[in-house]
């Protein structure tokens, strides 16, 4: 027999001695029962009682009985239960419909109706007991529970204000139920085996509950108890628990009502509307408040979820995020691609997330320097805007707003379509479809000229959003050339600002900390990292923008830019959503904490208390779709396919501190040796350390790097051209080199400055591998010296690490060390703690794996460290992790300070620490790796480092050679992460 073999018997004995009365809660052999709790007397004070213990109805409670009609045809299992219970009346009871409704209504069940009725009739307790009896088995023992199964062709509607509603709910509710950590009963009315099929088909069997609270399984005075009789029905958790740690979940008022007169707290449910299932398991675990309607009205600050406050309240911050780069390219393309007769612009754009219509709005009113459409269109012109919106909560506010504009109303027709006019330079003309654009296919006489989604392309499954966006556009039909001769324009603008990218961070971050009962709370980058699975996994969303845009570029769809979008909640201007955001943390991040056994409540509470602003990283992307198809380029295996003539070559050059210049130069001026190829650019990195030293004049004479070939020969003075990370294609090759027609138009990375055209020796030019894009592919000098600087950190698992710095190298640091060290939630052992004084880089700290990023003001909060990595170039963050790292540890310097001076405090305290101090730069190996690693080596692990992190999604922005100047400064100021130069192919 094992120990806890022992121990359970043991309890169990305990258990009896303390409690004589019998227990009359059904245990079942199928499920391992927990042992929570013993009465707590003087005699007995072995185990707590815990807290607080959970009763939850089954029927019409842990499943919405209007959902599982609508997605079964009609039928539903309380609609099962009614029609039986009429039939049992009718032919024992001689019961019209009516005399069972009136029962219900009266005593919350209609077989308890039944027994007041054989009482009152005199009826023998026997005579009784057999009817009740006879009762349960004719009406249930025929329900049809398959309706509860999921319904795979339903059809889930997204919008852009559902982040509370779930993809799978049965998946969410089990999941829910078993992260509570507290004792859990099912209470129903109807008998045992009924509730055990609809545990069953909800997929509840596993939940690990603790027992089963039905008429039929009851021992008592009376039988068949139900929850009208809360003394008898609730008997054995009252004298088990006492009444004050019980709570019941029940979607009858009537039980509720009847189970507070033995001091059991009651939470209502009602799944069609006002507080669902999931709401109230919230509640019940202290992740939501709980009050009467009553007790709301009085409280000015209570807060209670509206889709239409919801979409009001984010409608000025998802203004100023818009990114207004993105916002005139987008522009500029629109009215370049309308059909234009007689200097007269027609454009018809379909937004198939409309909400509110707030993109409308920004279409006709503007803001700031995001200039409105219709005031760069030419008078008389014509804008037809469709709006798909599937809810019809919103059409009260939608058409206040439009009347606002200006708009009338002018047709409304019976398929849930409404036109609205607004006359003026500009006619706009709006049709509003309740309707979801899945569902429908547009005519060729609606082709728009552009599609647009806010708040919306992370709502769906990127290949699912591709095919459906095809299949409304008919994007695979046929071109009938009648058809599009009064609309020639070949192509669609797809257009999502606001795609959120699966980072939200709080301005102030939190670390980890020690609440009440010493339980762990989080850290902030921890919860919301969780907050982002939870979309991910219970929700079905998408937080990779990369997922969409290769979705797009699979069937043909153009990527024609892409920018920054933050969302800036401030809870003093954003009030209402600041709060609904904290509302969508309730009801999703806070019980995947519970389940990591981590303090939820603790850090709802703290998040409340600390009240700090909310940052939410998204991205606009712009795409271009072409109608027909245009032919696809293939490369031929024959040179002359290659071959471009081009006069010029354009590149920059640092002419003096915080000066960069745009230099052409003649092609006569370019001499291609014979071991040498030309690349033609796709785009290069600019570096964030080096190169910023250079812009900025802080750094000696002396060679460029002695161990990268092109730079050796040349001296680090003005005026310079720099740059080490290149991609493009091979144009030409030189006469002597071997593999010239195999590496023709191949695409190659090149340690070369930033220009349209590069010389280098062939032996210098790398081969992108398979399935790494360009894009990625300029980040191998960045991903290998991040790479080199863990290997001289030399990190063992479950050492706490510290990052100084996310910038450009120290984000990848983090994300090498999170795939490095094991995720572990315990703050003490294995985390990766970053540190940096700009919002957006801890928001990217956290999507690459940080721990917990924070401010330096929390470094002392945080420590110690068993190991802290400087990158941030800054020697107040040097000394920062020299003191913050314990005794023995290591600091690994990797930032390079060029020719700044630089003071320490290393006195006695440091003098005893037994730490060490080491730098780390990647061009050489370090004398103690030489033996197992090579520079080709490291290459290799560099290239599957880079096509591991994707590290392109750390681009801020795009920029022409042009632009350098500010390209240069921006990233100087802090403002950009990564910049990357784009070359027109």
């Amino acid at each position: 027999m094992s120990l806890a073999t022992v121990l359970l018997s043991l309890i169990i004995a305990l258990n009896i001695i303390c409690n004589p009365v019998e227990s009359t809660v059904h245990y079942d052999p199928w499920y391992h029962s927990r042992v929570t709790s013993l009465r707590n007397t003087d005699n007995c004070n072995i185990y707590k009682l815990p807290e607080k213990v959970l009763i939850l109805d089954v029927d019409n409670c842990i499943y919405s009985e209007s959902e599982i009609q609508g997605n079964s045809g009609g039928q539903g299992i309380e609609k099962q239960i009614i029609q039986n219970t009429y039939d049992f009346g009718k032919l024992t009871l001689n019961l019209t419909e009516d005399d069972c409704d009136k029962m219900y209504q009266q005593y919350g069940s209609t077989i308890e109706g039944i027994r007041h009725k054989l009482i009152s009739e005199g009826l023998t307790d026997d005579r009784i007991h057999d009817i009740l009896h006879n009762y349960y088995l004719y009406v249930y023992d025929r329900i049809d529970t398959t309706c509860l199964l999921p319904n795979k062709s339903q059809t889930l509607v997204n919008t852009g204000y559902n982040h509370a509603s779930v993809r799978s709910r049965q998946m969410f509710v089990r999941e829910m139920l078993q992260s509570i950590p507290y004792p859990i009963y099912f209470a129903s009315n109807s008998p045992r085996t009924h509730v055990l099929r609809v545990l069953s088909a909800m997929g509840l069997k596993n939940v690990d509950y603790d027992g089963l609270l039905t008429p039929d399984v009851l021992d008592g005075p009376v039988k068949f108890p139900t929850k009208f009789q809360p003394v008898e029905f609730f008997r054995s958790l009252l004298e088990i628990y006492g009444s004050e740690r019980l709570i019941l979940i029940d979607d009858s008022k009537s039980n509720i009502q009847r189970a507070k007169e033995v001091g059991i707290q009651g939470i209502l449910v009602n799944n069609d509307e006002g507080v669902t299932l999931e709401e109230a398991l919230s509640i019940f675990v202290g992740h939501v408040e709980h009050k009467s309607p009553e007790s709301c009205s009085l409280d000015e600050d209570w807060y209670e979820f509206s889709d239409v406050k919801y979409l009001q309240s984010k409608y000025n911050v998802d203004m100023e995020a818009i990114n207004p780069r993105v916002w005139d390219h987008m522009m500029e393309r629109l009215l370049s691609s309308h059909d234009k007769k007689q200097n007269v612009q027609n454009v018809r754009i379909v937004d198939i997330g409309a909400g509110l219509l707030s993109m409308l709005d920004l279409m006709i009113v503007g803001v700031k320097e995001k200039r409105s459409l219709i005031g760069r269109m030419e008078s008389g012109s014509e804008l037809h805007y469709i709006a798909y919106e599937s809810n019809k909560n919103l059409l009260g506010a939608i058409d206040s707003r439009l009347r606002s504009l200006g708009f009338e109303n002018v047709k409304t027709n019976e398929k849930d379509e409404y036109e609205y006019i607004l006359q003026g330079k500009v006619t706009v003309k709006l049709t509003l479809r309740v309707r979801d654009f899945t569902q429908e296919q547009l005519g060729s006489e609606e082709r728009p000229h552009m599609i647009l989604g806010c708040c919306f392309a992370d709502l769906f499954d990127p290949d699912e959003l591709v095919v459906s966006v095809a299949r409304f556009v008919n994007y695979y039909k046929g071109v009938d050339k009648s058809e599009s001769q009064g609309d020639s324009h070949q192509e669609i603008l797809l257009y999502f600002p606001i795609t959120f990218c699966g980072t939200t961070q709080f301005v102030k971050p939190r670390p980890f900390e020690v609440g009440l009962g010493n339980k762990v709370i989080p850290s902030d980058t921890m919860a919301f990292r969780l907050y982002s699975q939870n979309l991910i996994e219970q929700h079905g969303h998408n937080l990779d923008p990369r997922r969409l845009i290769e979705a797009f570029q699979n069937i043909g769809v153009a990527l024609l830019d892409k920018g920054q979008s933050v969302w800036h909640i401030d809870p003093i201007q954003n009030t209402y959503l600041w709060k609904t955001m904290l509302h969508f943390f309730r009801n999703s991040a806070a019980f995947e904490i519970m389940k990591l056994n981590l303090d939820s409540v603790g850090w709802l509470q703290r998040a409340e208390r600390t009240g700090s602003p909310i940052r939410v990283m998204n991205q606009d992307l712009l795409f271009s779709l072409q109608l027909p198809f245009s032919k696809k380029y293939v490369a031929s295996s024959t040179s002359e396919q290659f071959q471009e003539v081009h006069d010029t070559v354009e590149e920059i050059v640092f002419m003096s501190p915080y000066e960069v210049v745009k230099n052409v130069k003649s092609i006569q001026e370019i001499h291609l040796e014979p071991n040498q190829v030309e690349v033609k650019s796709i785009c290069s990195l600019i570096s964030s350390g080096t190169e910023l030293k250079i812009f900025k004049g802080l750094f000696d004479e002396a060679q460029l790097d002695v161990n990268i070939k092109g730079m050796a020969e040349e001296t680090m003075k003005y005026p310079l051209s720099y740059g080490y990370s290149l991609v493009g294609i091979v144009t030409r090759c030189g006469s002597d080199v071997a593999d010239s027609e195999s590496l023709m138009g191949k695409m190659v990375f090149t340690f070369s400055p930033h220009s349209t055209h590069a010389i280098v020796d062939r032996h210098t030019v790398h081969i992108v591998p398979d399935g790494i894009s360009a894009e990625d592919a300029m980040f191998l000098p960045s991903v290998e010296t991040a790479l080199s600087i863990v290997h001289d950190a030399n990190i063992r698992v479950g050492e706490r690490v510290s990052v100084y710095g996310q910038g450009l190298i120290g984000l990848l640091v983090t994300g090498i060390l999170s795939r490095q060290q094991p995720c572990l939630n315990h703050s003490s052992v294995g985390t990766i703690t970053t540190f940096d004084t700009i919002g957006d880089r801890l928001a990217m700290s956290s999507a690459m794996g940080s721990s917990q990023a924070l401010l330096p003001c929390n470094v002392k909060e945080a420590c110690p460290f068993d190991v802290s990595i400087e990158v941030s170039g800054n020697a107040r963050a040097l000394q920062s992790a020299i003191d913050a790292t314990q005794d023995g540890g290591r600091i690994i310097v990797g930032s390079w300070y060029g020719n700044s001076e630089i003071q320490l405090k290393l006195g006695i305290d440091f003098h005893r620490s037994h730490k060490t101090i080491k730098t780390s730069q990647v061009s050489t190996i370090p004398a103690e790796l030489s033996a197992l690693w090579s520079k080709d080596k490291r290459f290799i692990l560099s290239w599957e480092l880079v096509r591991l992190l994707k590290p392109s999604n750390l681009i801020t922005r795009w920029s022409s050679l042009d632009n350098a100047q500010e390209a240069y400064e921006l990233l100087d100021s802090g403002k950009e992460v990564a910049i990357s130069f784009q070359y027109k192919q």
